[in-house]
């Protein structure tokens, strides 16, 4: 199984001080939640590993992602992580077609094929425009489509969906759980939008005064999975 369990420390230039525990069970879609600038997004950074830790652990299943204990850490191009930013990173001179394709998978048995994408997310009209001549919300469904076509063995969702209606994101959202529980993958949600804590899923984690922990726990039952 494909758990990720996270126990690290970090410091900001600033000399504000992050410490994070966190344990996302495959198959589900673990949410974060905090106020801006409390550190959701460098949390996501730090796992996908384009920051780098103070110290502490990250590992996915079997494998060791970092390691401060053990001097390990792997490049972010060899953590098969799938992020989607707040502000999306499409190719700007391809159209949204070869954005897909440049990420397709070729795995047949994925649920995240071509086909599939384009019809759940509503773009099967906008194949052949740029990214400039997406509105915003377009643009979200594009990345979030692109990353998934990449079949990560992590999946993290940086406020993915901002700019898209409720009813079509919620849509996309049970797409992207059928398709994590399917293929056995954890998934880290971060966004402002308090609605979605009640949404089924995976747990709920705050960030509060530089402490990432569960929604209303004391970190017992994480200690006891990270140990």
């Amino acid at each position: 199984m494909n758990r990720l369990l996270v126990d690290i420390e970090f410091q900001f230039k600033s000399g504000f001080e992050l410490s994070a525990k966190l344990v996302a069970d495959a198959g589900e879609i673990t949410r974060m939640f905090g106020p801006s600038g409390s550190g959701k997004s460098t949390v996501l950074s730090l796992i996908a590993g384009i920051t780098t830790p103070a110290s502490g652990s990250i590992k996915l299943g079997s494998r060791i992602l970092y390691s401060s204990d053990s001097s390990i850490n792997v490049k972010p191009w060899h953590r098969d992580v799938g992020l989607v930013f707040q502000k999306d990173t499409l190719f700007p001179h391809l159209s949204v077609r070869k954005n897909l394709n440049y990420a397709a998978s070729k795995r047949p048995d994925s649920p995240w094929q071509f086909e599939s994408i384009i019809e759940q997310f509503d773009i099967a009209g906008l194949l052949d425009r740029k990214p400039s001549q997406l509105s915003g919300g377009q643009r979200d469904r594009v990345a979030l489509g692109r990353t998934l076509l990449s079949q990560p063995e992590i999946l993290l969702l940086d406020e993915p969906l901002n700019s898209v209606e409720g009813s079509l994101r919620d849509s996309i959202l049970d797409f992207v759980l059928q398709g994590i529980s399917q293929l056995g993958i954890p998934a880290l949600l971060v966004s402002h939008d308090s609605s979605l804590q009640s949404n089924p899923g995976g747990s709920v984690y705050e960030i509060e005064d530089g402490v990432l922990q569960e929604a209303g726990s004391n970190t017992r039952d994480a200690d006891q999975a990270l140990q």
